[in-house]
């Protein structure tokens, strides 16, 4: 009897927690999915530009999850398109901290980058980032339009070419690509090969050239002009 008494107390402990768990299991799957509810309403908001909106959501969101990399990454994009470039890089280096290689990190703070002419960090981020995804889309045109700042055209043209073997349905890569071909056919046209000759030669044998002409000429109609004298028989 002693022994039954004992384990009662222990017996209504674990029913309680095993009560309690249960009752906890529907309330954290119902916060699992309202991220995920968050997150494509806020979507939503950045395809319609609605950007306060969307960053407002997601800073919301992001107290209840501050260590969540997809709410980061949704919120320094945001940011970014708002032109709130400081705030948008804290946001995106806080989530590289937490997965150092995640390429849509990685992608997304190029672009903060880029966007402030920072070329040489844009650069650093978008080629790691392809050295994790090689083909990770639109990382490639926007390393070239970096080359085609630096004047660097060949460049350029070999990053729009593997952007649209990657990408084809990129528009904005195939004009860039376009224009650029245009632009090395014009100055290909425009600038003469070079020979090796000096200008110096090359006007100096111009102007023999030129004496050989008049010289070949002037003998000519000397011999016109000359009388006909008959051979004496």
């Amino acid at each position: 009897m002693k022994k039954n008494r004992s384990s009662r107390p222990v017996n209504l402990w674990l029913k309680l927690f095993c009560s309690l768990l249960v009752s906890l299991l529907p309330q954290l799957s119902a916060n699992s999915e309202s991220i995920k509810e968050t997150n494509l309403r806020g979507d939503g908001l950045l395809q319609n530009k609605r950007y306060e909106e969307a960053i407002s959501l997601w800073q919301q969101a992001l107290r209840k999850a501050p260590n969540d990399v997809n709410i980061l990454v949704r919120l320094g994009v945001a940011l970014s398109l708002q032109e709130k470039y400081s705030q948008a890089e804290t946001i995106l280096n806080q989530a590289l901290k937490i997965e150092p290689n995640n390429p849509k990190v990685l992608y997304n703070l190029g672009l903060v980058y880029f966007r402030q002419n920072q070329d040489e960090k844009a650069l650093r981020c978008l080629s790691r980032t392809l050295e994790l995804v090689d083909w990770y889309p639109e990382a490639n045109y926007h390393i070239g339009v970096i080359y085609e700042r630096k004047g660097l055209k060949d460049k350029a043209m070999e990053c729009y070419v593997k952007e649209v073997n990657n990408n084809p349905a990129s528009a904005k890569t195939w004009q860039r690509l376009f224009a650029l071909k245009h632009k090395l056919d014009s100055e290909a046209t425009a600038t003469p090969r070079r020979s090796g000759i000096r200008p110096k030669t090359a006007v100096l044998g111009f102007v023999l050239f030129l004496a050989l002409v008049v010289m070949l000429y002037l003998r000519k109609r000397e011999k016109q002009e000359r009388p006909f004298t008959p051979k004496r028989l």
